[in-house]
């Protein structure tokens, strides 16, 4: 799981090098000996593409750094794409994340050593409604089967926060020898928090021991992780060693009744009593109170979202007049705030406004899933909020760029919520999950024979969920980037070769409920003949679709982010000469959860097909695998059926 924040802790200290944190020989470079050179494999995983021989991370609490260091050797041309490294860094608040000391080297096949000196780039690897995580993304030099990499680097964040220790013990590649090792603060730093360990999925008789004063944990042969389609977070599935500061030293059962007061206090301040004057002017003209709040959220919504924008220095702050915000107020009278601050500041306008508005303290569960065993506060680091209207509550996410009204960026559904009340009493209560309905994808298409090339427009629309993904895949992007991404999405639904560019797209960058995207696009060699007799691929969105679930076997639970639907109409007027001689029968599955169906409809001169799939369902145990397994077969071989035409003598 990604190391996440805990709490604020006026701790100070000056970053050192790696070798002034006092790290072991774990991390340094040497060359390679006579079997690291011959080896072809590892008997505890055959046919790995690579390796890892050597895997240490060193955390050191007291400095706030974590080093990696990896030595790997590659057996085959797929093991050359480890030679790709991303290291992985928070770039924005509260965490200002950042990679340095970087080194980088190959060792050849014949023991020749290659340093690195290319270049490393800043990437975004990608943006959801918490915040946005980059890498300094490198590519080592001269990799080869027989070739052994080493790299290593340092990771740092903010010296003013205290954050959790969280190995996953597992890599996509076998590890041979894996060393972790934690600094933790001294106990006189200590004095004001609790700390403890926990464990998931170790070997048995394997725990971290104390060494001076830092805890290790050496392990061997590990197997690699196995990626599945639909499968929860990676680090809900891995064995892994947590360590904890708590904020307080409370017995673990009693954690959480303290730490929900906890967040209702800091809440509570923060909102206050602001917001008169805005709610006044905000809602003017309006009379529903339906209307009212809409104008409310969408004046939020307009606001800087300092939260999805690369981290400023304080003096880029300072220039650009923005002030640490205190309250609601503060917030609302810079115009910018941080994703919790402008949450609040919405509670605070529509209260002000004679709505019943709280903010609901969640638990996201896009990393991993909140368990009230453990005493970890940063699981419920999202917030979003719940207003009462006309007796019923609704739950909006104004701190989420672009997402639609009413609707609640997906990991904050269905998961486990604090409800901070005017009086500042905490409730837990549960958000509740979506509807396919609430994310839907229509694509529509009208095409026409050119001989063999279907050409023709396809119009796409995405409502809310769908949009709101695709709003905050896009933030930061100028059009060029977001054009790019909406064409690339595009082409992968048909056939290869199609070209597909985008004419026109709206609600890209509102917070309307749908994004409207249109394309001129041209299927080349779509159609195939045999003698007089043509083939037409209908189902043309299904174009690539394989069935995601065919291995015999399953590892790990089946896992949907959220419900959703799609809604596919092709039209396609026929060439001339061009008859019809068969079309595929309609088609209806039904597995409870998923549904589909498809119907194919035709005329003398051109041909309608329609497909329907539902997916109401999050997380099924593997038990059902087969289950599903046979309805996604089944809905593949219904896309795949053509209709038949005749072109004449």
């Amino acid at each position: 799981m990604k190391r996440l924040l805990l709490a604020a802790a006026l701790l100070c200290a000056s970053a050192g090098s790696l070798s002034a944190a006092g790290y072991s020989k774990a991390f340094d470079f040497r060359p390679a000996t006579p079997e690291e050179l011959a080896m072809k494999g590892v008997p505890f995983a055959p046919g790995a593409p690579a390796v890892v021989l050597d895997w240490a991370r060193a955390d050191d609490d007291t400095i706030g750094l974590t080093s990696e260091y990896f030595r790997i050797k590659v057996f085959s041309e797929e093991g050359k794409k480890y030679g790709d490294v991303e290291a992985s860094y928070y770039p924005g608040y509260p965490f200002s994340g950042r990679i340095s000391e970087i080194e980088a080297r190959t060792i050849q096949p014949d023991g020749k050593i290659v340093p690195f000196s290319g270049k490393v780039y800043d990437k975004v690897l990608y943006k959801s409604s918490k915040y946005a995580m980059r890498a300094k993304a490198f590519s080592i030099q001269d990799v080869q089967p027989g070739s052994i990499i080493e790299y290593r680097y340092t990771r740092r964040w903010s010296s003013n926060v205290l954050l959790n220790t969280n190995w996953a013990i597992q890599h996509d590649l076998p590890v041979v020898r894996a060393r972790f090792s934690i600094r933790t603060y001294s106990p006189k730093l200590q004095s004001e928090f609790g700390s403890l360990f926990t464990y998931s999925g170790l070997p048995a008789g394997k725990l971290p021991q104390k060494n001076g004063d830092q805890w290790i944990l050496e392990l061997e042969n590990i197997p690699p992780f196995q990626r599945e389609a639909f499968m929860p977070p990676e680090d809900q599935l891995k064995p892994r060693v947590n360590y904890y500061y708590t904020t307080s030293n409370l017995r673990p059962e009693n954690f959480w009744p303290a730490q929900s007061n906890v967040f209702a206090k800091s809440i509570t301040s923060f909102i206050g009593k602001g917001g008169d004057s805005q709610a006044r002017q905000w809602t003017a003209g309006a009379t529903e109170p339906l209307d009212k709040l809409k104008k409310i959220y969408a004046r939020i919504q307009a606001m800087r979202n300092l939260s999805f924008e690369v981290e400023k220095s304080e003096s880029e702050l300072a220039r650009q007049a923005i002030k640490e915000a205190k309250n609601a107020n503060d917030v609302l009278a810079s115009n910018a705030g941080y994703r919790d601050e402008l949450n609040r500041a919405f509670v605070a306008v529509a209260r002000s406004a004679g709505f019943d508005a709280n903010a609901v303290r969640v638990a996201p569960r896009d990393e991993g899933f909140f368990s009230d065993k453990i005493p970890d506060g940063s699981q419920m680091n999202g917030e979003i909020a719940v207003v009462t209207l006309d007796g019923k509550p609704l739950f909006l996410d104004p701190g989420t760029p672009g997402a639609p009204f009413g609707t609640v960026s997906w990991e904050k559904s269905n998961v486990p919520a604090i409800v901070v009340t005017r009086d500042g009493k905490p409730q837990w209560s549960t958000v509740p999950g979506a509807m396919p309905a609430d994310a839907l994808t229509r694509r529509k298409a009208d095409l026409k024979m050119n001989g063999e090339t279907l050409e023709g427009t396809v119009m796409v629309t995405f409502t809310g969920q769908e949009a709101l993904v695709r709003r905050l895949r896009n933030i930061g992007e100028d059009e060029a980037a977001r054009r790019k991404a909406l064409e690339n999405e595009a082409r992968n639904w048909f056939a290869a070769g199609t070209t597909a560019t985008l004419k026109s797209v709206t609600g890209d960058e509102s917070t309307g409920d749908a994004l409207v995207a249109t394309f001129a696009v041209s299927m080349p060699n779509a159609i195939s003949r045999a003698g007089n007799r043509v083939l037409v691929p209908i189902s043309l969105f299904a174009a690539n679709a394989k069935n995601p679930l065919a291995p015999a076997t399953r590892t790990h639970p089946i896992y949907h982010e959220h419900p959703y639907a799609e809604e596919d109409e092709v039209h396609i007027t026929l060439g001339p000469g061009m008859s019809i001689l068969t079309v595929p029968p309609p088609s209806k599955l039904n597995a409870g959860a998923l549904k589909y169906m498809n119907e194919t409809k035709a005329t003398k001169t051109d041909v309608t097909f329609t497909r329907t799939m539902t997916v109401d369902m999050m997380l099924v145990d593997q038990k059902y695998y087969n289950a599903l397994r046979n309805f996604y077969s089944a809905m593949v071989a219904a896309d795949q059926k053509p209709v038949v035409l005749s072109a004449g003598e």
